[in-house]
């Protein structure tokens, strides 16, 4: 299993483990992005801890997740970025689209009430 979900009160935490090259993983991502979106969940992180490498097919799937939860006045935090996916998305400027810190309980304070 590539994907796993669990949640922190209203907060759907989803942690990715693995390579995301276009293939079933990445479908199973895709699902469970759009099923959290589908619930009405408008708090998602994804945990990058465990990710090993993105291409474009997992970048899309991401970026449609994203574009679902902007659209519903939601938002998707990224977290654990290593610094070849760090670099990846510095490249390709979504550095500067997705919130990201460092660790999850970052994540999730980034989500508290201010």
């Amino acid at each position: 299993m590539a994907v796993k979900r669990r949640e922190v009160g209203p907060i759907v935490i989803v942690a990715l483990k693995g390579r995301f090259y276009g293939d079933n993983e990445t479908d199973e991502l895709e699902k469970a992005i759009m099923a959290e979106a589908a619930a009405g969940n408008r708090m998602l992180i994804m945990n990058m801890n465990e990710c090993e490498a993105l291409n474009s097919v997992g970048i899309g799937v991401l970026m449609r997740g994203y574009a679902n939860y902007k659209g519903r006045g939601g938002e998707i935090k990224l977290c654990g970025l290593g610094k070849r996916l760090k670099d990846l998305f510095t490249m390709t400027k979504l550095i500067m689209v997705f919130d990201h810190v460092d660790t999850e309980e970052e994540a999730l304070a980034a989500f508290a009430p201010k």
